[in-house]
């Protein structure tokens, strides 16, 4: 007998959005174990926000098996670049894999027992290693390859930024927060922090069960845009810094010609930003944000008082570093600093489209209502 997980999910996207630990808190796949299944594709979709791999396995009693996995974004993948919980040193495509492929999928399974994994590795017919490899070849496969851009100030002044940038990772936690401790919030803040329900972090729920609005397509919000695993780029022009990310293509537009805050806004996302130079210091100061947004991915809020100042400045010819102070005198007791490392890569900015959380609410309660067959309807 063949078990569908979720048939309604390979015709869709959302299996392939469970592809971090972090992103659902850990509550469907079981890190501590390792799994290992093979059989042949019966379906890949090379799609955002996650790839998915569905494969046909011999069950013990005979029959077949539909085992589904999740990767990170194909942007990521198409890139070579480590992402899920996986290296890699293979440049994806959307033909990389095509039904009837026989493979082998390794990942960490599902707790509840349903056949399905978050992957961290697969090995094609002929063992090659498509994802999981060495980590001293990922490394190799980082090196930001010679590009015929020149470091060099620009001709209007102050420091050159131009480039494309990708986070830099160090410890988990920089993945969905600013440091391991908590910023010093107010009773208000406190409140509002345990009313969330974030995917990430020691709190983190199943997305069925968050409410954090990055879910239903609005955007993240500065300074967390800076979290989300996706690079950004930007782009300078006389009197006018641009910072265009890949993640939902937000753009934020940063002026440098003195002008004052606009205060004919009303309250954004993304807020307001006007910036100066200080040599080769790009200062950013953004006000009037909404309250609507979080400042980190597990769930710190802040108020429509909150004030973000980023020094931008390149450290070396591959490295952007960001120091960055929150300031809010109702959410915080006292103002905040943070740093965060991007490496420069020679990628070109790709789409990438939110998807609403109704398709992750479908894959989640699929999973979790398994009961050893096939899925309740």
């Amino acid at each position: 007998m063949k078990i569908k997980l979720v048939a309604i999910l390979l015709a869709g996207t959302s299996l392939a959005s469970m592809s971090l630990p972090a992103h659902h808190g850990g509550s469907f796949y079981d890190g501590t174990k390792s799994t290992t299944v093979r059989g042949a594709v019966t379906e890949f979709r090379f799609v955002n926000p996650h790839v998915v791999i569905a494969i046909a396995v011999e069950g013990a009693e005979g029959g077949l098996i539909e085992w589904s996995g999740e990767l990170t974004s194909p942007n990521r993948l198409a890139r070579a670049a480590s992402g899920g919980g996986a290296t890699n040193t293979i440049h994806w495509t959307k033909d990389i894999l095509v039904p009837g492929d026989e493979i082998e999928l390794t990942g960490n399974p599902a707790r509840n027992g349903a056949p399905a994994m978050r992957i961290t590795k697969v090995v094609d017919a002929n063992r090659m290693v498509l994802l999981g490899g060495d980590e001293t070849e990922a490394d190799n496969a980082h090196t930001v390859r010679e590009s015929e851009y020149v470091w060099a100030v620009p001709a209007n002044g102050g420091g050159d930024l131009r480039g494309v940038w990708m986070r830099r990772n160090d410890y988990a936690y920089q993945n969905y927060a600013f440091s391991v401790d908590l910023p010093p919030m107010t009773l208000w803040a406190k409140a509002r922090y345990e009313e969330a329900r974030p995917t990430f972090g020691p709190n983190g729920v199943a997305v069925s069960d968050t409410n954090d609005l990055v879910y239903q397509c609005f955007p993240p919000g500065v300074p967390r845009i800076y979290f989300h695993p996706h690079p950004f780029e930007i782009i300078q022009t006389p009197g006018r810094v641009m910072i265009a990310y890949e993640y939902q293509q937000l753009l934020r537009q940063v002026f440098t010609d003195d002008r004052e805050h606009r205060n004919d806004l009303a309250p954004m996302w993304l807020g307001d930003s006007t910036g100066r130079w200080e040599g080769d210091t790009l200062v950013v100061e953004t006000v009037n944000f909404n309250d609507r947004t979080w400042i980190d991915r597990r769930g710190v809020p802040h108020s429509d008082q909150l004030r973000v100042v980023e020094r931008i400045r390149r450290s070396n010819e591959d490295e952007l570093t960001v120091d960055i102070t929150v300031a809010d005198p109702i959410a915080f007791t006292e103002p905040w600093t943070s740093r965060k490392i991007f490496d420069k890569v020679d990628w070109s900015l790709e789409e990438f489209v939110c998807l609403d959380d109704s398709s992750y609410q479908e894959f989640e309660r699929a999973l979790l209502e398994y009961d050893g067959g096939s899925p309740k309807e």
